[in-house]
């Protein structure tokens, strides 16, 4: 009788603090996270979205896209071009940083955030044109900056300003020094508050953030690099989300009543950049003759049963300003051959690298790669190698023969591409030497031009008709990015790949 009181009681009780608005049990969302990030410096575009989608969680940008592609402001709340050389920007007041001591969030770390970012040995700077790189910025007061650029060079700062996320200057220039890429502060929904190296990172809410409230009382990203071990434990009730579900695993998660699947098409393509510093790979004809080589249907329709698209054209499938005239390079082997004749390919072993659990599939696509190019007489060294070890020399421009690459194309622009792999201000030397001429010139004045103005379209389009036919790369394909999720979480992708769960929600 006295339990059977004691258990009302308790009953009651329980009853009384959820009428009072008391907090729920700590609700916990457990994340596949495929490898152990170098660091998580804001700074580190290295390390690509699988890093920068957890210190997002902390570290908040100037502006984001929504799963729609719309444009908003997070810590600028305003901007206006005053010139074409001249932004001004307006910084929301009220952000305050996790740690009290560092208070609230002004103009004086915004600019530190972005004149860091183009300091030559950030790896994000290679993200910026090279009149935004070489610009400057200066703070009118508490919450407005000046950004000037060199020279007319970009009518879409606001989009570029996505990639800059702001930590406390003086956290990151004092205590912070020395630990600040393992233990980041910001004004984000979530504290990282415990990293094991190749085990877990952890991020509490922060119950002081001043937009809503997240769900989730706290993330866990734990490091399952095999898609086997992350899939073994989706099915197992361990882990909530598992991102980049290979193709056999979809019918048993989606058969599962305790999981599903939901997808999205990316903002990712892979493709083989060509290191064009070196022979024979310095000779268009050879370039062309690899990319005839390539069976992009099979690819498609066999290893990523159908959860992908040939490229047509070295830009995204999600790209507005994509030219869709553009058809790619079919597969012709018998072109393939006469091509590398053409070119005097004299049987020199060509490396082949790919990473391994970085993407989709990235090692059988690198497999699939390499055997379709031997098939046309090309002799292959294919070497597959783990992410943390394969990227460095990637994104320095130190890798030989042809990589593997997914890029994702954060800013949704396609000068953005260019930027990055295809002129020397980014990644482009070496792997894009001997481009024709007028690519800088064009995509700085394409860059001046709003979107939708009729001379900008004009000008990509001819842009990327070019860069097909030069063939920097051989062109793959564009992810359908499929993503597992638990019953008990409501969540929906973003097609920029960033995993982003500030709003998602338990499932009723």
């Amino acid at each position: 009788m006295r339990v059977a009181t004691m258990c009302a009681l308790v009953v009651i009780v329980s009853l009384t603090a959820v009428a009072n608005g008391a907090p729920a049990p700590p609700s916990v969302l457990t994340v596949a996270q495929s490898f152990n990030p170098a660091d998580l410096s804001p700074w580190n575009l290295g390390g690509g979205v699988a890093t920068i989608d957890i210190w997002q969680h902390a570290m908040e940008p100037l502006t984001t896209f929504d799963r729609k592609g719309t444009l908003s402001g997070v810590v600028v709340e305003s901007w206006q071009m005053v010139h074409p050389t001249e932004w001004t920007l307006k910084i929301r007041r009220g952000l305050r940083f996790h740690d009290p001591k560092y208070g609230e969030l002004t103009a004086d770390d915004v600019k530190y955030a972005i004149d860091r970012a183009m300091q030559p040995s950030e790896t994000l700077r290679s993200a910026f044109p090279k009149v935004v790189q070489d610009g400057s910025v200066d703070v009118i007061d508490r919450y407005t900056i000046r950004w000037k650029l060199t020279s007319p060079g970009t009518g879409t700062l606001p989009s570029l300003m996505s990639l800059v996320h702001v930590p406390p200057r003086m956290y990151v220039e004092g205590e912070g020094k020395e630990s600040f890429k393992r233990q980041p502060i910001g004004t984000g929904p979530y504290r990282i508050v415990e990293w094991t190296t190749n085990q877990r990172i952890v991020a509490d809410v922060n119950t002081d953030y001043w937009g809503p409230r997240p769900a989730f009382n706290r993330i866990v990203w734990r490091i399952l690099p095999d898609p086997l071990t992350a899939r073994s434990a989706l099915l197992a009730g361990e882990v909530d989300v598992f991102q980049f579900v290979p193709p056999d695993a979809i019918a048993e998660i989606s058969q599962n009543p305790r999981t599903r699947t939901t997808e999205t098409m990316s903002g990712r393509m892979l493709f083989m950049v060509i290191n064009a510093s070196e022979p024979p790979l310095d000779n268009k004809s050879i370039r062309q003759a690899l990319n005839y080589a390539i069976d992009k249907k099979t690819i498609v329709d066999q290893l990523y049963r159908g959860k992908a698209a040939a490229l047509r054209a070295p830009m995204q499938e999600i790209i507005v300003e994509l030219n869709r005239n553009l058809k790619g390079y079919p597969y012709d082997p018998e072109r393939a051959r006469e091509l590398l004749q053409q070119g005097g390919y004299k049987g020199e072993v060509i490396r082949v690298g790919a990473p391994i659990g970085r993407y989709t599939l990235d090692k059988e696509l690198g497999d699939a790669v390499a055997g379709m190019l031997r098939k046309v007489g090309v002799r292959v060294e294919y070497k597959p190698v783990e992410w943390g070890t394969y990227s460095p020399p990637l994104v320095t421009g130190k890798a030989s023969g042809l990589n593997m690459v997914g890029m994702g194309n954060i800013t949704l622009l396609p000068e953005f591409v260019f930027n990055l792999w295809l002129l020397p201000s980014g990644r482009g030397e070496p792997y894009a030497r001997g481009r024709p001429a007028n690519w800088e010139r064009d995509v700085a004045q394409v860059s001046l031009l709003a979107i939708g103005d009729p001379r900008r379209k004009q000008m990509l389009d001819r842009l990327q008709a070019e860069a097909l036919e030069w063939a920097p790369w051989i062109m793959l394909v564009n992810l359908v990015d499929v993503y597992a999720l638990s019953d008990r979480v409501d969540w929906e992708p973003y097609p920029l790949e960033f995993r982003n769960f500030k709003d998602a929600r338990l499932r009723r």
